[in-house]
């Protein structure tokens, strides 16, 4: 019998903990530049906007300082809001889905955890802007109309009208939460992806362990076949889906961009929970699949006209393996785009050959100069794929081929096609 990892799979069994127990991600200067540009972007926009609501007269620039007052504090309150859900609120719920296979008393602990932090988060500001908006009022004089409102409103409500009215509530997303949306959304599926993409090179190191003992093809092709389906087992699909159906109905009133987002990783999740369970999968269906990885990928820079996705040929009536060629684009990302933020660049481009039935994928990322070293070795990523490639085909049917540069890494990759008709036939 293969002997399986006996940390990864104690912890499996017993449901206390995630498969993959995944370490925090490093604090890095990128990291903290991107953290700085946007609370740059986020607090030229609310000095935008509270310059325009906080006038007595359209004319006439607002009370100075009535203007700081509330500028301050709204962009101190909003990061203090953000990294408070970002890093404690959401990383709870996201190991909430993953673990669902957990004790009922851990998934009741993290379940009681969001929604007592939520509705203490919501009281929380409810006070505070309570008592805010009546001391703005009272002090500067004469008070702007959306000043006044507002007020009227909390007065009406009392410290804690969140907790008996909608009107507050109403209130305190749009003022306190609504800016958060879009910034915790692109957490939440950077986080996705990154779980995701890492179950893939994590289940590469178990299928290696087992192929030392068990070398026979249909002995590692069953393997391929069960840690797959151990690996997507963790996420209780419908919980999920709900959670994602209940954000898409709570943001598409006012951020489109957020819904569309939304809907393309939902495409993401279900096609690797629902069509990723075979050995080989429809090209056509792991292509898009990548496209949808690219558009959200997109969205996290600045320059999307600096990342190209190029295909050519007709992908239907071809099988592929599956997940196999996200490994390869998510390395250039990570080298090319998320280490030089503003000047970095990935292309991609995918060929078909209908008559040899053999595709042929080109990518290409810049490199960071203090990344370089980094960005050519590929990490474990890249090896585990090359191990999977070895899994999969025999030497002499794939080429795999890095050329690298100064300025440049490129993976040029060729492997075999299976004509669906054949291999449905075969099997």
């Amino acid at each position: 019998m293969p002997k399986l990892n006996s940390e990864v799979t104690k912890q499996n069994w017993n449901g206390d903990e995630s498969l993959f127990n995944l370490p925090p991600r490093k604090i890095t200067p990128g990291r903290i530049s991107l953290h700085i540009l946007f609370w740059a972007f986020d607090s030229f926009e609310a000095y935008i906007a509270l310059n325009r609501v906080l006038r007595v007269d359209p004319k006439l620039p607002p009370d100075p300082g009535l203007f700081w007052l509330m500028y301050s504090t709204h962009l101190g309150t909003t990061i203090i809001l953000f990294y408070t859900y970002g890093y404690l609120v959401v990383p709870s719920l996201m190991k909430l889905l993953v673990n669902y296979r957990a004790t009922n008393r851990v998934i009741w602990r993290r379940l009681l955890f969001v929604a007592v932090s939520s509705i203490a988060i919501f009281v929380a500001f409810n006070i505070y802007d309570y008592y805010l908006f009546t001391y703005a009022t009272s002090h500067y004089l004469p008070a702007p109309a959306y000043m006044k409102r507002n007020n009227d409103v909390l007065l009406a409500a009392g410290p804690i009208g969140v907790l008996t009215g909608y009107t507050v509530l109403s209130f305190l997303w749009a003022y306190n939460v609504s800016y958060l949306m879009l910034p915790l959304l692109l957490r939440i599926i950077r986080e996705a992806i990154s779980w995701g993409v890492e179950s893939v090179k994590q289940k590469g190191e178990i299928v290696k362990q087992q192929e030392e003992i068990v070398r026979q093809k249909e002995q590692n092709q069953t393997l391929m076949r069960n840690q797959l389906q151990l690996l997507q087992s963790q996420i209780n699909p419908h919980f999920l889906f709900n959670v994602f159906n209940s954000l898409l109905a709570l943001i598409q009133r006012t951020n489109q961009e957020a819904a569309s987002l939304l809907r393309k990783l939902s495409e993401l999740l279900h096609y690797t929970l629902y069509d990723t369970d075979k050995e080989f999968v429809p090209l056509d269906g792991e292509l898009q699949f990548l496209k949808n990885y690219v558009e959200i990928e997109k969205t996290r820079h600045f320059n999307p006209d600096r990342i190209r996705f190029n295909q050519s040929g007709n992908a239907q009536h071809f099988l592929v393996p599956p997940l196999l060629l996200v490994t390869f684009i998510e390395n250039a990302f990570k080298h090319g785009l998320h280490n030089s933020f503003e000047e970095g660049w990935v292309e991609i481009d995918l060929s078909i050959e209908e008559s040899s039935q053999t595709l042929h994928i080109a990518i290409a990322n810049s490199l960071a100069k203090e990344n370089e070293s980094e960005g050519r070795v590929g990490g474990i990523g890249l090896k585990n794929a090359r191990d999977r490639l070895d899994l999969l085909f025999n030497p002499n049917d794939y080429k795999l081929t890095i050329q690298e540069s100064p300025q440049e890494y490129k993976v040029l990759l060729t492997i075999p096609l299976k004509h669906s008709l054949s291999y449905e036939f075969q099997n």
